[in-house]
């Protein structure tokens, strides 16, 4: 009979980079206990010890903290178990995602204001950012849309990342408007046609070449009284810029793409 594998805590830091010091710990805490050998007192792992290890090391790589590692391993038996667990931790990376979002938004305002007259933002740019809510976005789901406008998002967007990316795109484009308002910067001006340049490319990216798509954003923005106040707010604040830019924008013909499918 062949005698079951075995190996010492320095293999396994060795094949699995974790170091000699966590595999203690584990070991202290019982979440992932060495055998002690009868003959020589060596503490060693199994191959079945392996597979626990290997369980461990994947649940810390999705951000599970030891406490949660270890009510996981006790008490998930199943796959809906295991899948549930995963789904939550899904939902918590997707709102870490949301906030890097949120704060890149949020330096890319700042940066519009600053990158050709070198000021540092003033303060009632320095104010607005400060009092944004980050969880704005979570705020739609209360919006009574009407269905056909339901209906065409559900139809192209299957997953919260895909909106998540596509609002922080817009608030990104939004916020930087602010800027350049408080900072005088005219729709005519290099600054005001760069913005519209990017402001249409965003349009047709989440359009996604769609007329129905298209007219769906359209729709929603005439429903902008439902829309949560801040953005409400925001977008009320920009529209003369937004227009003054991209009209003036559209008038040179550069861009008869973009004419030919929105006139």
């Amino acid at each position: 009979m062949e005698k079951p594998s075995k190996f010492s805590i320095g293999e396994i830091s060795k094949l699995t980079g974790v170091t000699v010091r966590t595999l203690q710990y584990y070991d202290n805490i019982h979440l992932v206990p060495l055998e002690k050998s009868k003959e020589n007192g060596r503490r060693y792992y199994k191959e079945s010890d392996l597979t626990r290890l290997q369980q461990v090391l994947f649940y810390k790589s999705l951000g599970l903290k030891i406490k949660d590692i270890t009510k996981l391993l006790e008490e998930t038996t199943t796959a809906e178990q295991l899948m549930n667990v995963l789904e939550k931790q899904r939902e918590v990376f997707y709102y870490k995602l949301h906030d890097i979002k949120s704060n890149i938004a949020m330096i890319e305002a700042s940066l519009a204001g600053m990158r050709d007259n070198q000021a540092l933002p003033i303060g009632n740019l320095v104010q607005l950012i400060i009092s944004l809510n980050k969880d704005t976005i979570y705020q739609y789901k209360d919006v009574p849309f009407n269905k056909n406008i339901t209906d065409t998002f559900l139809n192209y967007y299957e997953d919260s990342e895909a909106i998540f990316e596509i609002y922080w795109d817009w608030k990104a484009l939004i916020l930087e408007a602010v800027a350049h308002i408080l900072n005088d910067v005219q729709p005519e001006s290099k600054q005001g046609q760069d913005f519209a340049k990017r402001w249409i490319e965003m349009v047709v990216t989440i359009s996604k070449e769609s007329q129905d798509l298209l007219e769906a954003y359209k729709a929603s923005s005439k429903q902008r009284e439902q829309w949560p106040e801040e953005d409400r707010r925001l977008m009320e604040f920009t529209d003369a810029f937004i227009d003054k830019a991209v009209d003036k924008y559209l008038s040179s013909g550069k861009s008869d793409i973009w004419r030919d499918k929105n006139d």
